[in-house]
């Protein structure tokens, strides 16, 4: 369906859809992210939509979200976890030196890739790796078979190298997938700089290595608002700290793996990153 590609508009004929995702492609290369800050918001609509028009002659919109309806994308990610879902057991207990282990899609296209994502977190500092991979070879990764994968850059080699042994490390296998849209932003002149807004959260138990838009299975998760998240490397913008006290924002954490795992299983939930 056309709704699956981020980069793509009703109507479009097959060879500009082609082209589409390749440049889609292309712009989720993969990302190292060092010295880099989050920082969540759980708000109400009214309140995101506020802060946007206040900051948004300081942003242009997300190359992957530019062409669609509000610059607003799907994305899904299948989040694995270990016995007794230890990560996010890390998580509800606040431990500073933490980490996330996801694959994740924009699209349901079956020759799109996936994206591999490490998320570690250094108590506010967020380390992001991530590593392209063939979306027909993830049941072999997630065996840690890594024979038939093709040459990569030495960059994602490091990435997909340490996402398999953590995952072994925990012997962590698929938990849920998490879905949202993301409406996205990024600074003019300094695309260091995030703002987002999630909406729609919605999950499903999942124990395959299965990840796609579109399931029947999902759920909406329920949540008092939506997410908006600000990112950026080292130093806060004046501008965007500015608008955080103008409004005074109050900055709360928000695992959306966490509270949809919460909501899926019956489990303690909580609100921590």
């Amino acid at each position: 369906m056309a709704d699956d590609l981020p980069l793509m508009a009703r109507g479009f004929c097959q060879e500009r859809t082609k082209a589409a995702l390749r440049k889609q492609t292309e712009a989720l290369a993969p990302v190292t992210y060092h010295n880099r800050h989050e920082c969540k918001f759980l708000v109400q609509e009214r309140l995101a939509l506020q802060l946007l028009q206040r900051v948004m002659p300081f942003l242009v919109p997300d190359p992957n979200a530019a062409p669609r309806p509000g610059h607003s994308y799907p994305l899904a990610s299948l989040y694995l976890d270990g016995a007794g879902d230890c990560l996010r057991q890390e998580t509800i207990d606040g431990r500073g030196d933490r980490y996330k282990l996801r694959i994740r899609t924009y699209t349901d296209e079956p020759t799109a890739p996936l994206f591999l994502e490490i998320k570690s977190r250094r108590d506010r500092i967020v380390l992001k790796d991530r590593c392209v991979l063939p979306r027909h070879l993830l049941s072999a990764v997630l065996r840690g078979d890594l024979d038939d994968l093709p040459p990569l850059p030495r960059n994602q080699q490091r990435a997909l190298h340490t996402f398999v042994r953590l995952m072994q490390q925990r012997r962590a296998g698929p938990r849920c997938v998490v879905r949202y849209d993301r409406q996205a932003y990024m600074g003019r002149g300094d695309d260091e700089v995030r703002v987002t807004v999630d909406r729609h959260l919605s999950a499903l138990a999942e124990s395959g290595p299965l990840v796609r838009l579109h399931d029947p299975r999902y759920r909406g998760v329920p949540i008092a608002g939506v997410v908006m998240e600000l990112k950026f490397t080292d130093r806060c913008p004046g501008w965007l700290a500015e608008t955080i006290r103008a409004l005074e924002l109050r900055r709360q954490s928000f695992s959306k793996y966490s509270t949809s795992a919460a909501f899926l299983f019956g489990q303690q939930a909580t609100a921590l990153a």
